[in-house]
């Protein structure tokens, strides 16, 4: 996981919030009436999917995506609309999710606290290709971490094996471009941008081989 920046909400979603929120809250908090129908946090999946260059918040891989509700509708349902509960996400990783939200909650991909970004949580072992809780922070905040990993299945065997093939095809580029090249530089560059599918495991293996690429 990596941090992105979601920016500003869209001029027409207060007006959306406005109208259809409180039937969520009365669902959910005060058990009236039935669950609403309304999905027109969809109707956003585009500008979404453009703010997170078509990456799943959680997993980084590349997909067609979700708009997920970081905090669960049943759960948090006056978020049902807020745009500060929206981030986009691959279908598996939002169905691992689902309405689960543990006690400490997860860690927020957009969270605007620098020291609450999903990078000072995470790291990657290039052994194993299975993501794990940093070494270096607190025991409460490992724990966080490794919740999140199982609850969302981010070391699925179809996650491993996407890591496989993304370093793999890392590896053989620098190969061929010679690793210490002026080209070799600049693709791994690209390869690190947060733009770019599972830029933030690139990032760990380049940081543990000894590679010093400015962002």
């Amino acid at each position: 996981m990596h941090w992105v920046d979601r920016g500003p909400e869209p001029a027409n979603l207060a007006e959306i919030r406005i109208q259809y929120t409180q039937r969520w809250v009365n669902h959910y908090i005060h058990e009236i009436g039935h669950r609403p129908t309304d999905t027109r946090w969809r109707g956003f999946h585009a500008e979404l999917r453009r703010i997170f260059s078509g990456l799943c918040a959680y997993c980084e891989e590349i997909d067609k995506g979700e708009v997920d509700h970081f905090k669960p509708i049943k759960e948090y349902p006056q978020l049902v609309y807020e745009w500060t509960n929206w981030v986009f996400a691959c279908h598996n990783c939002n169905q691992s999710k689902s309405n689960k939200w543990p006690l400490e909650g997860y860690i927020n991909p957009c969270a605007e606290n620098e020291l609450e970004r999903p990078e000072h949580f995470f790291t990657f072992n290039a052994e194993t290709f299975m993501i794990r809780p940093r070494a270096d922070i607190p025991c409460s905040h490992q724990e966080m971490a490794q919740q999140m990993i199982i609850d969302l299945k981010l070391n699925a065997s179809h996650h491993i094996q996407m890591r496989k093939d993304r370093l793999s095809i890392i590896s053989l580029h620098l190969a061929i471009l010679g690793q210490d090249s002026e080209e070799a530089q600049e693709y791994l560059s690209t390869m690190i941008d947060r733009t770019s599918p599972l830029s933030s495991i690139v990032r760990a293996l380049l940081d543990d081989l000894g590679f010093n690429i400015d962002e």
